[in-house]
């Protein structure tokens, strides 16, 4: 009992509420409540049952129980009452014993909750239980110190929380569980930090509150308690100074290493890594355009760093390079005019030295911001220009060198091919279609991975030349438009005219070309002798004719959905606009890639096509690549006494394919 007095008198709790029964009367009250409270069957119908069932083990265990407290001493307004009791009661308070804690706890951030009315709001219950509360020092209890963090995720976890405006708090528990001081409360380590240890027991305040523990004003204090040494160091630095100056902009604890997900500087994915802190802890201000200019700070320091051999070095995970703590230190981080700052003009050789041991003033005055600098530094300025003036001659006269002997190919070729025998491989429409075809992809290959890439450099460039967003979109849609006459155009072509119809039916897949393939690669890996005869289209043309069908058909359909949203969920589910979308995006990149490794390679760096194959803009092939290409389609047309090759030249018909001597060109496909 004194003990009972010793901490209820201090708490201004009445002495008739100690003395007014003995232990045998507090135990005959509890009994009376224990009656129908002991077990949930008695309170069937009422929501969540559980929550009034207290055992007298569990009360009897509680700090509660050892005091000797009865139930009435918390729920004061059924003292005296008759038994039963009404169905609702009040609430059970705290205040007559802990007034001093509910006080501090209703300017807190929860009690302000909770006095707003808001349901998420926690009570005394929500942190130290009901019936079973216990001290905090007993590892049981979830107040403790290594169960703290556990018991604040109950709000804070992964589920998030509202607050009674509807506002998203942070997950902050689910980092703090993977952050130093959460890994090490897992492991049971007593010193590492718990939730009360930065925001406060019951006087928990928001980050804008003055007095708050996590205003930023008082972050490092608040982190001092555990790091005092470097506490002391952060409030001597520059950061510091400029804070408590009233400097909001610059940088506490928080703003480098994070408020929950705090990790070691060895952790690779800790934005103190050596290879993260340039662009991830100094970069956010030092490269901020902004504070630069609001505080006339030194610009370009973190481009220099980084285009440099240490920050080369660092981005490839080289721990052992310098970074932006290696000279300016990781906390005392002060400015050259300061005689105590690292890289005073008296102190940064022996910086250097840390390093680099032989490191003299002339060494250390080789690597600085400034000197590395490409605008601030005259001498590197000049160098650039020159090179750049260089570069442009040079390689221009290069490629106009190439280019003039790449030509004189392609038009060698040209006049070989005129010169010699040859077969009408496509006619005029077949032409102009693949012409149609290949103006509207490139355009729209380049308008729409312009919106999809709006950083790119060569569409920075293209914005330049006047490419602007509404410019873009109009081209997009104008060429996709030209995509579709195209494609009807061949639907004509092919269905419609009998050489079409004859092209089709060449260019259906059969049994046949997979055996083709087959025996092509064994040829190429010198598995067999006997070069493959290919008929009028082989099996690489088929698969790409075929792809370009099935691709044109999603992007057509794709592409209207796109453009016309509104109607098109008017028709279909809702998901479909973005599964266009999505669909749009990556058969560009299917189609694009195609068209480079499969189509060019074909066409253009084929050994025996490069520099470019004429038939595309002529139509013709001649008879060496017939028979080198397609041998089968070549024996096919050369029959005699069917159209086919003779020992003097023949007339090219229509709508068939006959090899010709170039003096006797006649005839195109009017059909």
């Amino acid at each position: 009992m004194r003990v009972f007095w010793d901490v209820l008198a201090p708490l201004g709790l009445g002495v008739s509420l100690v003395a007014g029964g003995s232990a045998d009367s507090l135990a005959q009250e509890n009994a009376t409540c224990l009656v129908c409270h002991s077990s949930a069957s008695m309170f069937q119908g009422v929501s969540e049952p559980q929550r009034l069932v207290v055992t007298e083990e569990e009360l009897a265990g509680s700090v509660h129980g050892a005091l000797g407290l009865s139930c009435v001493m918390c729920h004061q307004d059924l003292a005296g009452s008759e038994f039963p009791h009404a169905s609702e009661v009040a609430p059970p308070t705290c205040t007559a014993c802990h007034g001093g804690v509910e006080g501090t706890y209703s300017e807190s951030v929860h009690g302000y909750a909770l006095a707003r009315g808001n349901p998420r709001a926690p009570t005394c219950a929500s942190c130290h239980g009901r019936h079973d509360i216990l001290p905090s020092r007993d590892p049981r209890s979830p107040t403790h110190k290594v169960r703290l963090p556990g018991t604040c995720a109950s709000c804070h976890g992964t589920a998030g929380l509202l607050t009674d405006q509807i506002v998203k708090l942070p997950q902050s528990f689910t980092d703090y569980a993977q952050s130093v001081h959460g890994q090490g409360a897992e492991r049971g380590i007593a010193t590492a930090a718990s939730c009360s240890d930065c925001h406060g027991v019951h006087d928990l305040k928001g980050s804008v509150d003055p007095a708050s523990s996590i205003n930023p004003l008082n972050v490092a204090t608040t982190c001092g308690q555990c790091h005092p040494d470097i506490e002391l160091e952060y409030k001597r630095s520059i950061h510091g100074r400029a804070l408590m100056t009233g400097v909001r902009d610059s940088p506490t604890c928080t703003d480098c290493h994070g408020e929950h997900f705090i990790l070691s500087p060895r952790d690779p994915e800790a934005r103190t890594c050596a290879s993260r802190i340039a662009t991830e802890t100094c970069g956010p201000c030092h490269d901020d355009p902004v504070i630069i200019a609001k505080y006339n700070l030194q610009g370009g320091v973190v481009g220099t760093y980084l285009d440099s051999y240490h920050g080369w070095s660092s981005r490839r995970g080289c721990e052992n390079t310098a970074t932006c703590v290696s000279c300016h230190t990781a906390h005392l981080v002060l400015p050259a005019e300061d005689s105590s700052s690292t890289i005073h003009p008296a102190n940064v050789t022996a910086t250097c030295g840390n390093c680099h041991e032989d490191a003299d003033e002339r060494f250390a005055a080789s690597y600085t911001h400034e000197a590395t600098s490409i605008t601030a530094n005259p001498i590197n300025r000049i160098i650039r220009d020159i090179y750049l003036v260089a570069i442009a001659l040079i390689i221009g006269v290069m490629v106009i060198h190439n280019l003039v002997i790449m030509n004189y190919f392609m038009v060698e070729r040209r006049k070989q091919e005129e010169s010699s025998r040859w077969v009408l491989r496509f006619d005029r429409p077949q032409i102009i279609q693949h012409l149609l075809l290949t103006v509207a992809f490139v355009v729209l290959v380049i308008t729409g991975f312009a919106l999809r890439f709006p950083d790119a450099w060569w569409v920075q460039w293209l914005a330049g030349l006047g490419m602007t967003e509404q410019v873009r979109g109009d081209l997009h849609r104008v060429f996709a438009v030209v995509m579709v006459i195209t494609a009807l155009y061949h639907m004509h072509y092919i269905f419609l005219t009998r050489r079409g119809r004859r092209e089709f039916r060449s260019i259906i897949p059969t049994w046949q070309d997979v055996k083709d393939l087959y025996h092509n690669i064994r040829y190429y890996i010198w598995k067999s002798e006997k070069k493959v005869k290919f008929g009028r289209y082989d099996y690489s043309q088929k698969a790409e004719y075929w792809a370009l069908i099935w691709g044109t058909i999603l992007m057509i359909l794709t592409g209207v959905i796109l453009w016309w949203p509104q109607w098109a969920v008017k028709i279909f589910p809702s998901w479909i606009v973005p599964a266009a979308q999505t669909v749009h995006y990556y058969e560009a990149w299917l189609a694009t890639l195609a068209v480079i490794v499969w189509h060019f390679f074909f066409v253009i760096f084929h050994p025996e096509e490069y520099p470019m194959s004429w038939t595309w803009l002529t139509g013709k092939m001649s008879e060496e690549s017939v028979k080198r290409h397609h041998a089968r389609w070549y024996e096919e047309i050369n029959v005699p006494g069917e159209g086919g090759i003779s020992s003097t030249a023949g007339v090219a018909s229509a709508t068939s394919e006959t090899v010709l001597r170039p003096e006797t060109e006649t005839g195109e496909n009017t059909e």
